[in-house]
């Protein structure tokens, strides 16, 4: 009775085997020869675990564009970006290739809540400010039972301001930070900036009230995201206060896309002889900084 069972099970086991082999088959004949291919992608660490900042990266979309291993696009509008599925782990699709050739994966994720998916990840549009974005490309790649992953990174620089002291902002005092250097376009398959245009960016803090005689720690007051291109930059601090504050120039700041420029100093007193600003740079967005 056990052999006949033993045998029985086998005989399922071999059928349901072979139904799995007949609908791949059927999938790849109904789609002119092409096989199923599951791309993954996964975001780097957020900035959540940083007290200097909040996560960004809560809702963020994620785009693909597939071109041939030339980097040109596929025939048929293949290489039509499509949006990809969120999952608890990051962001997936199914692809159908061809099992001999060779193909380019182009990958650009946004935060920005109602993005609407970009024409060409060879030329994606970015406006300078609170939007986070990342790329990552994955080249020369055949079809693999395996799929493909890959791990994005930041595109853009992170630029947090801190405070040593008290500070008021509002719409009498403003405060603000350009720099002079940013792009409006990205290439995710060159992972750098478009063309050689670039144009100042000036960032405006919104209100803030810090009052406390004295800080033991710095207080972040605000950030934003800047798409630039690694040349070393001089940003300019304006604080309209009651003093009367010179605008104050931050030389030699190495901005690049996945760092994170961390300015701290008496900001109420930039420009002054006693509001000294400095920076740190982590190329890592994790907490070992280095001074410059």
């Amino acid at each position: 009775m056990n052999k006949k069972l033993s045998t029985l099970i086998l005989a399922a086991a071999a059928l349901l085997v072979s139904c799995s082999q007949d609908e791949l088959q059927n999938t790849v004949n109904n789609n002119e020869g092409m096989k199923p291919m599951t791309i993954s992608v996964a975001l780097p660490d957020g900035m959540s675990t940083r007290a200097v900042a909040t996560d960004d990266a809560t809702d963020a979309h994620c785009f693909l564009q597939i071109l041939d291993g030339n980097g040109t696009d596929l025939d048929g509008g293949y290489s039509a970006v499509q949006k990809m599925s969120k999952t608890s782990g990051g962001y997936t699709a199914t692809v159908y290739l061809k099992e001999d050739a060779t193909y380019d994966f182009l990958f650009w994720a946004t935060s920005e809540s109602n993005a609407s998916t970009p024409a060409d990840l060879r030329n994606v549009s970015y406006t300078n400010g609170e939007t986070l974005v990342w790329a990552g490309r994955a080249l020369d790649r055949q079809w693999s039972a395996d799929g493909v992953t890959c791990k994005l990174e930041h595109a853009v620089s992170r630029i947090t301001l801190q405070t040593t002291g008290n500070l008021t902002v509002n719409d009498l005092q403003t405060l603000t930070l350009a720099v002079p250097s940013t792009f409006t376009a990205y290439n995710v398959e060159e992972m750098a900036p478009v063309g050689t245009t670039k144009q100042n960016y000036t960032y405006s803090f919104g209100t803030i009230n810090i009052s406390n005689e004295s800080l033991s720690n710095p207080v972040a007051i605000g950030h934003f995201y800047a798409l630039v291109d690694g040349e070393p930059q001089t940003l300019t601090l304006q604080y309209n206060g009651p003093l009367d504050n010179a605008p104050k120039e931050i030389s030699n700041v190495p901005l690049a896309p996945n760092t994170h420029v961390v300015l701290s100093g008496d900001v109420a007193n930039s420009g002054l002889t006693s509001g000294n600003i400095t920076a740190t740079v982590d190329n890592d967005w994790s907490d070992d900084t280095q001074n410059f």
